[in-house]
């Protein structure tokens, strides 16, 4: 069974649900639910892949703090190898607080040890054992952005396979892009990413313009699926209708169910992204970004329904 070992952020997320507006200045706006749940880009996907069936692990920085115990104990309880986290307490473990009003989400971040944290040691011994590697949500770890070039070339030299999705950058420069992008194997996008980083004039032109510059771009258009790199165009992949509930976490369950429909099931692309966006859609409806704990025969069931 192919190993997944996730390099990157590992924060909790406080669910703030079911506002009666948007946050407004100066003004008190009240929330139909509250929850601490478990988040951070690479946490979810991690989750997301383990509970799809496959093998993972995680390299990450939580504080020595409440919340570090918290997350620590849930990617414990998910399956997922956590001997190779560290541990600071230099600051505490990242937060992020999600307010949602209807399909809507707004974050405020406090870094703590997300910004501190500075990547795995580049030994071949670190990644023996492991088939490919993800990294997630770089643009807030400001000390291992300018580290993942290396972890890329590492893990290419020893033959194995690697996954990119970047999140946001706040300041749009996209700093180190342009390293990244020929060294990843998957690199995953949703659309204003890509518009972003090709200052392109569509999300096709988009998906072109990262076609020439990496081997297979995967951008997530939300609701209406996704667009994938054939060699020649880029068709979209239709997503699948539901009621949503929470989109935390959409993005990061596309990507699980990618790489899983991949490595472990052997998928053909346009059919590994059709169910990555069946994985998506069925996160949609549960609060948070791991509740749905979809299995591949939940995926299955949900796609046949």
């Amino acid at each position: 069974m192919p190993r997944v070992l996730f390099i990157g952020d590992i924060n909790v997320d406080v669910m703030m649900g079911g506002m009666a507006s948007l946050p407004l200045v100066d003004r008190e706006v009240t929330c139909q639910t509250y929850d601490v749940v478990m988040g951070a880009s690479t946490v979810l996907c991690a989750c997301a892949y383990r509970s799809l069936g496959g093998e993972a692990a995680i390299i990450g920085l939580v504080g020595h703090d409440e919340y570090g115990e918290f997350m620590l104990r849930g990617l414990g309880e998910f399956g997922i190898r956590t001997d190779l986290v560290k541990r600071t307490s230099r600051v505490r473990t990242g937060v992020t607080v999600n307010l949602i009003y209807q399909s809507t989400r707004t974050q405020v971040t406090y870094a703590g040890s997300i910004a501190e944290f500075e990547g795995p040691d580049l030994e071949a011994a670190v990644f023996r054992g492991f088939d490919h590697v993800h990294c997630g949500g770089v643009y807030l770890q400001t000390k291992f952005a300018p580290r993942l070039t290396a972890v890329l070339e590492l893990a290419r030299r020893l033959g194995l396979t690697t996954s990119l999705d970047p999140q946001w950058d706040s300041t749009e420069r996209w700093e180190y892009m342009d390293e990244w992008m020929p060294l990843v194997s998957w690199l995953f996008v949703n659309q204003d990413e890509a518009v972003s980083i090709s200052k392109a004039g569509s999300v096709a032109q988009a998906c072109r313009w990262l076609a020439q510059r990496t081997r297979c771009p995967l951008v997530k258009t939300g609701q209406d699926g996704a667009l994938i790199w054939t060699g020649r165009e880029a068709p979209a992949v239709p997503g699948w209708p539901v009621q949503v509930v929470d989109t935390t976490g959409a993005g990061d369950s596309f990507d699980a169910g990618f790489l899983y429909a991949t490595l472990q099931k052997q998928m053909p692309l346009a059919e590994a992204a059709r169910f990555a966006n069946a994985v998506a859609a069925r996160s949609c409806m549960f609060v948070g970004g791991v509740n749905a704990r979809s299995s591949y025969e939940d995926v299955l069931r949900f796609m046949r329904a």
